[in-house]
């Protein structure tokens, strides 16, 4: 028993060790992005090594600076919330479809076995969709890149709505689920705006407007017409349903 207890104490020293070495690890990322952005923005200066390893940090010194075994067992922790956080990014779409759509409109009487089976099809099914939207980038693509696209279609689709939904009694089920909805289809669109442009005449391509939409993170267009398409709507639904 006690020689359990030690080892349970030592795996805990381990994994408090291993958390203070990311913060120091991601602070000193934060630091030299941070002098990268300012050199090349001030002076014309590029870091390139700050290019090559920053979104591969953690990774690259758990390779490089720490002993065999301490680097293993960070590598293991690395691959463990990795995995936890796509589960949990799995369940929770899957879960929230059962109870709110396949529970309430489809199957309300749905016995408890088949809600299970349904909810594990689901799982299969997000799984399948999140592989073909990473082969939608090219292999270049780094992680974080392709982490902050999906936050963007998250943030652009779900924020509208959770904010009405705590500040404005006048939103509707309709409209929020046409915000939702708006934020998702403009987002994935608007990745393919050099493709929509390459087909319109070649003067109206060299017009300051399409180079501004050019340049313009998906978030900001997303979000906005996911606001308007929510007020539009609870507005025109708002006399004949409330949420």
């Amino acid at each position: 028993m006690k020689a359990l207890t030690m080892v349970v104490t030592i795996f805990d020293r381990a994994v408090d060790l291993m958390a203070i070495l990311a913060m120091v690890m991601l602070a000193f990322t934060c630091l030299s992005v941070s002098l990268d952005v300012a050199l090349r923005k001030m002076f014309g200066i590029y870091q390139i090594w700050v290019i090559e390893i920053n979104e591969y940090i953690l990774i690259y010194a758990a390779r490089h600076y720490m002993p065999f075994g301490l680097g293993l067992l960070f590598m293991v922790t690395v691959v463990g919330i990795i995995v936890s956080t796509a589960d949990s990014h799995l369940l929770v779409p899957a879960t929230t479809f059962i109870n709110d759509v396949y529970r309430t409109y489809i199957n309300p009487k749905a016995k408890e076995k088949h809600v299970v089976f349904v909810s594990r099809c689901l799982v299969l099914f997000f799984g399948v969709i999140a592989y073909l939207v990473t082969h939608a980038f090219s292999e270049s693509t780094g992680f974080f890149k392709k982490a902050l696209y999906a936050y963007t279609i998250y943030g652009s689709a779900i924020t509208p709505s959770l904010i009405a939904a705590m500040f404005w009694k006048r939103a509707t089920k309709a409209g929020a689920i046409a915000s939702i909805a708006t934020g998702i289809v403009v987002t994935l669109l608007w990745k393919q705006v050099d493709f929509f442009l390459s087909i319109l005449p070649e003067s109206f391509q060299q017009l300051n407007a399409v180079k501004v939409c050019q340049e313009l993170d998906a978030v900001l267009p997303a979000i906005t017409l996911s606001a308007l398409a929510l007020w539009v709507v609870s507005l025109s639904t708002g006399k004949r349903t409330r949420s």
